[in-house]
C-alpha cells in the first residue's frame, strides 16, 4: 500500500489570507494589529468565505474559537446580504437542563454572553463590507501555544484524513500517526487537528461503513415487501448525508396489541452486539399478565449518542400513536437521560435490578 507523504501538514486556516500579516516573522501582537485592519469597519471582503478565513485567524492570534452565526438574504432571493461570525462563547447559558437528578459530570458552562463578533454586509451589485467589528470579551483567552486547541482552528481536511486512513489500513496506530505527522510539520501546533479529531474520524468511517450498501438494499426490500404483506407493519431507518443505513427501527402489528395493553412499564436494553455489522441491538420490552417478556420494537444502531436516542424515541412514539409508557427501565448512561428529557414528558427513570448489581461491585 502507498502512502502519500507530500500531504501539507500545517494548518490551511488563513494560509492565503495571513501571509502577509504573519508570514515575515512578526511578534502576535503586531500581527492581530494588522488583522485588526484588515477587519475594521467599511473594509471591503473579497467574499464570505474570505471573512471567514480571516477572522478564524485573528481569533487564533488572540485566543478564542469563533462560529459562524447567524445571516439574513435578499428579499426574494437566495442570495445572502449579511452574515456574522460570532465568539464561541456568544449566548446565554442553557438553563433547560433537569436539576431533579445529579448528574454523573457537570459540563462545563461556556455561554458567557460575549459580544465579540464579526458581520459583513453588502448592496444587490456591490462588495462585502465590514458593518460591525466588536473586539472585547468577557471572558479569559486561551495563551498562544496553546491556541491550536481551539474547535474553530483545528481542521481534518481531506488530504490529512486520507493520510491517516492509509496509516490505520497499514497498521500504524492512530497515536504513532499522529506522532509521525507532528514530526513532519515541526510541532503538535502545527499539524492542524489533534489526536481526538482523528480517533473520531476514524469511527466516523467504521461507522458509515458498518453495514454494505448490498446489505442495505436488501433490507430496505424486505422492509417494504413485509409492509405490504402486513399493513400494520412499520419500520424507519435514520441515514447518513450519503443516504447509507446508520439505524433503523422495526415493530410488527402484534406489538402494537401488547403495548395498548402492557405498555405502562418499558425497559430498553442496549448492551447487546451479538451481530456481524457490530450494530447495537436495543429491543424494547414489556411484561403481560403471565409475567412473561412481551416485544414492542427492536432497533439497531451504529452508536450510542444523544441524537440517536432522541431519533429512536422519536420513532417509537410515532409507531405506537405517541403514547408514552409511565416508566421505563434502561442503565443510567447520561445520553439515554437526554433523550428522555427530550422525548417524553411524564415518564420515570428506574434503574433496572440488573444493572444495579453489575455497578455495585465497582462503587462498593
Amino acid at each position: 500500500m502507498e502512502i502519500d507523504l507530500n500531504v501539507p501538514l500545517g494548518p490551511e486556516i488563513g494560509e492565503s489570507e495571513s501571509s502577509t500579516a504573519a508570514g515575515d516573522g512578526e511578534s502576535i501582537d503586531s500581527a492581530v494589529n494588522v488583522y485588526e485592519k484588515r477587519l475594521s469597519i467599511g473594509s471591503i471582503v473579497k467574499s464570505v468565505e474570505s471573512a471567514y478565513l480571516l477572522y478564524c485567524e485573528y481569533a487564533r492570534l488572540v485566543g478564542f474559537s469563533m462560529r459562524k452565526g447567524p445571516q439574513n438574504y435578499f428579499r426574494k432571493s437566495s442570495e445572502v446580504r449579511m452574515k456574522s461570525f460570532l465568539c464561541h462563547c456568544e449566548g446565554k447559558p442553557d438553563c433547560k437542563r433537569s436539576t431533579d437528578r445529579i448528574a454523573n459530570y457537570r459540563k462545563q458552562q461556556r455561554r458567557t454572553g460575549c459580544l465579540a463578533r464579526l458581520r459583513i454586509i453588502r448592496t444587490l451589485e456591490g462588495p462585502w463590507r465590514v458593518s460591525k467589528f466588536v473586539k472585547g470579551h468577557n471572558h479569559e483567552l486561551v495563551d498562544p501555544d496553546q491556541s491550536y486547541l481551539l474547535r474553530s482552528v483545528r481542521n481534518l481536511t481531506a488530504a490529512k484524513a486520507n493520510v491517516v486512513e492509509a496509516f490505520q489500513e497499514a497498521g500504524i496506530s492512530i497515536s504513532q500517526s499522529h506522532r509521525y505527522m507532528a514530526k513532519e510539520a515541526e510541532g503538535v501546533q502545527n499539524v492542524g487537528f489533534t489526536k481526538k479529531d482523528a480517533y473520531d474520524h476514524v469511527r466516523r468511517v467504521k461507522m458509515q461503513s458498518r453495514l454494505p450498501s448490498e446489505d442495505a438494499m436488501a433490507l430496505h426490500e424486505y422492509f417494504q415487501k413485509k409492509a405490504l404483506v402486513e399493513p400494520g407493519f412499520y419500520w424507519s431507518a435514520m441515514l447518513d448525508n450519503e443516504g447509507r443505513f446508520l439505524n433503523f427501527f422495526i415493530r410488527d402489528t402484534h406489538s402494537t396489541m401488547d403495548y395498548e395493553c402492557f405498555g405502562d412499564v418499558l425497559s430498553v436494553d442496549t448492551t447487546f452486539k451479538t451481530n456481524k455489522y457490530d450494530l447495537i441491538c436495543a429491543p424494547f420490552v414489556g411484561i403481560n399478565h403471565h409475567r412473561s417478556n412481551v416485544l414492542f420494537g427492536i432497533a439497531f444502531m451504529s452508536d450510542e449518542t444523544t441524537a440517536s436516542f432522541e431519533w429512536l424515541f422519536q420513532m417509537f412514539l410515532d409507531a405506537m400513536q405517541e403514547k408514552e409508557p409511565a416508566i421505563i427501565f434502561f442503565d443510567q448512561c447520561q445520553t439515554l437521560m437526554n433523550a428522555i428529557d427530550c422525548c417524553f414528558h411524564s415518564v420515570s427513570h428506574r434503574l433496572c435490578q440488573w444493572h444495579v448489581n453489575q455497578n455495585a461491585p465497582v462503587h462498593f
